[in-house]
């Protein structure tokens, strides 16, 4: 896209760096006030304006990730009308490719011809395609460490996409263009899960029951923001000529993902590669059983295996957003977390200077190539070794 930049650090690398704050983006709401009164508990809509999200993203830039017409599928854009997908056929045609697989692409003249039609329009998974948003995406993965997902959605005055329903993950809501009403309800169902007897489609019938009376009704314009827990009922429509939003969603590892790791390495443990006695032996058979219910309740609670689950956890949540690469450079970038939960003012004043730890708190993520570019005058030795410190203290964090 025309439009990728960064911006550039050391002997020329080019660096990404972080545009807005979540500070920022909540405010007037605290970092602190979310994270103890709204998040996994209650709705939350913030009034903004237009310089909060200003650049982020607009209809120039919506153009321009639809002139890549060869990334667009039928898997990562849709149409919806009314809470159903129209058929892929009206807007691509398939195409033979070299693996000899078929995939539908998008056909601009098919998909200029059905936007007359006024459906919402969804891009899915485009967490990373402007330096922008791949901004936003890093600061949300910093703060929520979890696996983040980005749905832009188009949708026309009084065309509603989706009817009401809920979201399998936490939401957040960025409203970029024109003006949106929310109708957020106060029911909320606990837990849900894809594929389950907890699937948003089997309990689609019910929803008028479920969703319960409106919560609230906000009317979000550019810059405005708002929050949904898993498993509220809402829907929105469209309340000016159009309107354009961000829709960022976040996947949290569960105790199933936890179990499913343990599962996938009994094959190294010889009682569990044995058959079991046969079903009529019953002392037999429940001794094994129980002997393997000991052998697993060790490996759960085993110290390696809750560490490898957290490196996990890491690792996913920093996959999209992070840069990785400055070619022809065989250097990694060293990025870091800011640990916002932590304390920084017990750290001694003459090892940890207040106008470098004041840089690294205005963030919640900076890369190593940054913080010398904004100090070069303290020297890189002295500024490694500050790193080494914070970290050690759990202020920061590096970027598995």
């Amino acid at each position: 896209m025309h439009h990728r930049h960064f911006a550039s650090g050391l002997n020329g690398t080019i660096m990404q760096t972080q545009k807005v704050s979540f500070d920022n983006l909540l405010a007037p709401i605290t970092r602190e006030e979310f994270f103890s009164e709204y998040f996994g508990k209650k709705p939350l809509y913030i009034p903004g304006s237009d310089d909060k999200v200003a650049g982020l993203f607009g209809w120039t830039d919506l153009d321009e990730m639809l002139h890549e017409g060869r990334y667009w599928n039928d898997a990562n854009l849709s149409l919806v009308v009314e809470g159903k997908a129209l058929p892929s056929a009206e807007y691509s045609h398939s195409e033979d490719m070299d693996s000899g697989h078929a995939a539908a692409r998008i056909d601009r003249a098919k998909l200029i011809e059905c936007l007359k039609r006024k459906p919402s329009l969804i891009l899915n998974f485009c967490q990373t395609q402007t330096a922008e948003i791949a901004s936003l995406t890093a600061t949300l993965e910093s703060v929520f460490r979890a696996s983040v997902e980005l749905h832009i959605i188009a949708s026309w005055e009084n065309h509603k996409g989706y009817v009401s329903h809920f979201d399998y993950n936490d939401v957040l809501i960025f409203q970029t263009e024109g003006v949106k009403t929310w109708n957020v309800y106060e029911g909320r169902y606990e837990e849900p899960l894809k594929g389950t007897d907890h699937d948003r489609g089997k309990l689609m019938p019910q929803t008028d029951t479920l969703k319960g009376r409106l919560l609230m009704q906000p009317q979000l314009s550019t810059g405005d923001v708002l929050y949904l827990p898993k498993g509220q009922f809402h829907d929105a429509l469209a309340a000016s000529e159009a309107t354009l939003h961000l829709s960022y969603r976040f996947e949290h590892s569960l105790g199933m993902d936890y179990m499913k790791m343990i599962m996938s390495n009994l094959h190294q443990l010889p009682s569990f590669r044995e058959p079991l006695p046969h079903f009529d032996d019953t002392e037999a058979h429940d001794e094994k059983i129980g002997r393997l219910i000991e052998e697993l309740a060790t490996l759960v609670r085993d110290r390696n295996a809750t560490e490898f689950a957290a490196n996990y956890q890491k690792i996913i949540s920093t996959q999209d957003a992070f840069q990785s690469f400055t070619l022809p450079s065989e250097e990694p970038i060293l990025f870091y977390r800011v640990r916002h939960d932590q304390n920084f003012e017990t750290l001694p004043v003459d090892e940890f200077p207040s106008d470098v730890l004041s840089w690294i708190k205005a963030r919640d993520f900076f890369n190593r190539d940054q913080l010398i570019n904004a100090f070069i005058q303290s020297g890189a030795d002295r500024l490694d070794a500050m790193l080494i410190n914070l970290e050690a203290a759990r202020l920061i964090e590096k970027r598995l």
